[in-house]
């Protein structure tokens, strides 16, 4: 585990004796101290803390917190900052306490304004920056999300923030459950910044910052995802192939700095096999990947095996596990033990996290190329609704569509008939929305009984004109990849002490993206299209000639339904505690228990059905351990 905490309070304000064991008790607990703490000093109104997982200068001297201008600034760091290099020698011949990104971030604090500084960052990082003199603390967080921020200010004015909500919730806040926040989840299958599963705790939004003075907040957006127009695009197609694979490969070089062993996840698709091309151009002879698989009859096919025939092309050190039903349900205690806030889709990062950790400190992940390289079938789908003429019949196709059978419901055909016809909206706006709603909005207003407002799609800032497939794609940025993938991915890697990286997730990366057409990112035959033919000579054949996704996906439709599973997931939601909690609706959440079990696993309508008895399973074991068991020991 990696991440830092904080505590800061206006000096005239005394500390009662039980928050002084507290700070005692989350510093021994939560976080290791680092050298320049001083918390238990009389008088002090504030400290940070500090646990450290060792990337760059293994020594004591890139220990953290850091203390720097003679003990006027402090700075805690999480992440990595990659061209820490390059800036290091802008500053010229000045002594630094510490070889690695950190010394060299809080020289360049130091010297120069905040935003100046974020802005010439290239990495992943949370930070926190304290100022003596002025009496003032800055929190930032990275273009995109990849780190996590979360902060508590109240009503006195106190300020505490960390990497892990459960970590600042332990120093203060979080009595009550955001009714938006489960709404988002059950929604979207993740709560959506900047909200978090309590009212008065809130998550620092991608590309933000904060700064705290006199007991005080004002954030500010320092970095807002946006690409030139059409008069930037290159339309060669040679040149677009050589700038693809130029620009992937120098970020795959630059994620690659470490002083210890990088290694990477691999599911035989084109993503992660890129990134495992890549790492072989930059020079990396040893290379372990990662992959999970199957052992039986999981009801989704086990990729492993593509996985194993391009670890074996380009020459890797293939390391998989193929998990049993049995395997899997006895991890799941260990798994919802490090769920920060409850999620649908981060089981399969647990687990090949923790099949990376026994072997490396650092793997890579493919995580991104969808977002920006429209590599999502349901893009596809989006595309016909954008060239069609017919969008004003979408409420007459959605009232058919809600007589349907799910059978009938679930075929393409209809699908796309469905999205031609306006049935997914009228706009991307619309259709962004659609596309990433796993329950409807009138299933959750009936699931969580009671009055209340559904949250609207996300609003982004106005963008340069552009066509749809742009804008829908900087709206997967700002939503599914910061909400979802990227807060679990760092959530369930750094449960096992992983640092995962995204070289794909990078803000050359992105403004590359930007400068491409859509035709070179999306046609008829598919998404990721420029990607494809830029590594083409590097890759395997069977990249090419099988174009079915490669996913870490995980057989829970079928494997949920098993006597033991069932026991557990029954039990559970048929628990006193859960009925007595009140979150949902006991109707609904029976009738959707009973329609999931007792369909047929050849129904397209299991998988939804599935999805919804996950999450709701996955809530009450994250209110057991996050909500019901803190309330009773504060």
């Amino acid at each position: 585990m990696c991440g830092f905490l904080g505590w800061f309070r206006l000096p005239d304000t005394p500390w009662r004796e039980e928050e002084r064991a507290l700070r005692r008790q989350s510093l021994q607990m939560i976080l290791h101290r680092g050298p320049d703490d001083r918390s238990e000093a009389e008088g002090e109104s504030w400290w940070m803390g500090f646990q450290r997982l060792s990337i760059l200068d293994l020594s004591d001297h890139g220990r953290q917190p850091m203390s720097l201008g003679g003990g006027r600034f402090t700075l805690t760091f999480n992440g990595e900052i990659y061209n820490f290099r390059e800036l290091r020698q802008g500053l010229g011949d000045v002594h630094l306490p510490s070889s690695g990104d950190t010394a060299v971030l809080g020289a360049l604090l130091e010297r120069a304004p905040v935003e100046k500084v974020l802005a010439e960052l290239r990495g992943m990082f949370a930070l926190a920056w304290r100022d003596a003199e002025t009496g003032s603390v800055v929190l930032a967080r990275d273009h995109f999300g990849i780190k996590p921020l979360y902060y508590c200010l109240s009503s006195t004015g106190e300020l505490v923030y960390g990497s892990e909500l459960r970590a600042v919730r332990r120093l203060g806040g979080g009595e009550q459950i955001s009714r938006l926040a489960l709404t988002q989840y059950f929604q979207r299958g993740a709560v959506q910044s900047p909200e978090t599963m309590f009212e008065d705790m809130h998550c620092l939004p991608p590309g933000h910052l904060l700064l705290w003075r006199a007991g005080r907040i004002e954030i500010r957006r320092w970095f807002q995802p946006a690409w030139p127009g059409r008069e930037a695009w290159v339309h060669d197609v040679a040149e677009q192939r050589r700038m693809v694979r130029s620009g992937v490969l120098a970020s795959v070089k630059a994620h690659l700095v470490s002083d210890v062993p990088v290694g990477v996840f691999l599911s035989g698709g084109l993503d992660s096999s890129l990134l495992v091309a890549c790492m072989r151009e930059a020079g990396q002879r040893h290379i372990k990947a990662f992959s999970i698989g199957y052992e039986e009859n999981a009801g989704v096919p086990d990729e492993t095996d593509a996985a194993r025939r391009t670890a074996e092309y380009l020459g890797c050190e293939f390391v998989r596990e193929r998990l049993t039903a049995a395997a899997l349900e006895s991890r799941l205690d260990s798994y919802l033990d490090q769920m920060d806030q409850p999620t649908g889709d981060a089981l399969n990062t647990w687990l090949v996290s923790r099949l990376a950790s026994a072997e490396v400190k650092v793997a890579l992940s493919g995580l991104g190329a969808d977002e920006w390289w429209a590599g999502y079938n349901y893009h596809r789908l989006i595309s016909v609704a954008a060239r069609s003429p017919l969008l004003a019949a979408g409420g007459i196709i959605r009232g058919l569509d809600s007589m349907l059978p799910q059978g009938v419901r679930g075929h393409r055909a209809w699908k796309l008939l469905f999205y031609a016809l306006g049935g997914a909206g009228r706009n991307v706006r619309e259709w962004q929305s659609f596309g990433r709603t796993i329950m409807p909005p009138g299933q959750v207003a009936r699931l969580l009984q009671g009055d209340f407002e559904m949250p609207a799609p996300a609003e982004l800032e106005p963008q340069s004109k552009d066509p749809w497939l742009h804008e829908l794609l900087l709206r997967e940025t700002e939503t599914y990849l910061a909400n979802t993938l990227l807060r679990d991915n760092d959530v369930m890697s750094m449960a096992h002490s992983l640092e995962l990286r995204v070289p794909l997730v990078d803000r050359e990366v992105f403004a590359l993206a930007g400068r491409l057409p859509p035709d070179a990112k999306l046609d008829a035959l598919g998404g990721k299209r420029v990607l494809r033919e830029a590594f083409r000579s590097l890759l395997p054949p069977q990249i090419y000639d099988d174009r079915q996704k490669k996913t870490f996906t995980l057989p829970l439709m079928k494997w949920m339904r098993l006597p033991k599973w069932q026991e557990r997931i029954r039990d559970t939601l048929d628990s006193r505690r859960c009925r007595d909690r009140g979150w949902v609706n006991e109707t609904q959440k029976r009738e959707i228990c009973e329609k999931y079990f007792s369909s047929s696993l050849e129904s397209t309508a299991a998988w939804p059905l599935s999805q919804r008895v996950w999450m709701l399973y996955v809530l009450e074991e994250w209110a057991r351990r996050n909500y019901d068991e803190t309330r009773n020991h504060r």
